[in-house]
């Protein structure tokens, strides 16, 4: 249902003239979408399968299965409609970041190195579909096991 509630909410963005991949990290809707699944999904788990007990090994467990398939079904997501409904959305991305990097050159070059920024910027226009989607994957795992940690914390119970 997470990844569900995410496909609709990319589709949305990308539609109203916002690419879904240009979007600051504290503005992405898996900040709002992962505590939600997290919690519902921990709880569920605690309550009608181990009779109101919860070991944090446990809340561990089912966390990372839950981000897991969610990452995972949202890449998949992501290379379906990036690469067949709408074949333009990695050129939309290489030209939105080569304009944010360009614009950024001096805070950017500065904190990574110019040779580092020069590299970035040359290597850019390879970027594909596959790419967005891993990255999307990738990205999405650091979250998830804040998260994870915090309400495992708050949810276990133990017998």
């Amino acid at each position: 249902m997470g990844a569900g509630l995410s496909a609709l909410l990319f589709v949305i963005l990308y539609y109203s003239g916002r690419n879904p991949f240009l979007i600051p990290a504290l503005l992405d809707f898996r900040i709002l979408v992962f505590p939600i699944i997290l919690v519902f999904g921990i709880r569920d788990f605690r309550e009608n399968i181990n009779n109101g007990y919860l070991h944090f090994w446990q809340g561990m467990s089912v966390g990372l299965l839950e981000i897991f398939i969610y990452s995972f079904l949202m890449m998949l997501f992501v290379m379906v409609f990036g690469g067949l409904i709408e074949t333009g959305l990695a050129d939309e991305y290489i030209t939105g970041m080569q304009e944010q990097i360009i614009a950024g050159k001096e805070e950017v070059s500065n904190s990574i190195g110019e040779e580092a920024y020069s590299k970035t910027l040359e290597i850019l226009p390879s970027t594909t579909i596959f790419d967005l989607a891993l990255d999307y994957f990738l990205k999405s795992w650091p979250l998830g096991l804040f998260l994870i940690i915090i309400i495992t914390l708050i949810l276990r119970r133990k017998p």
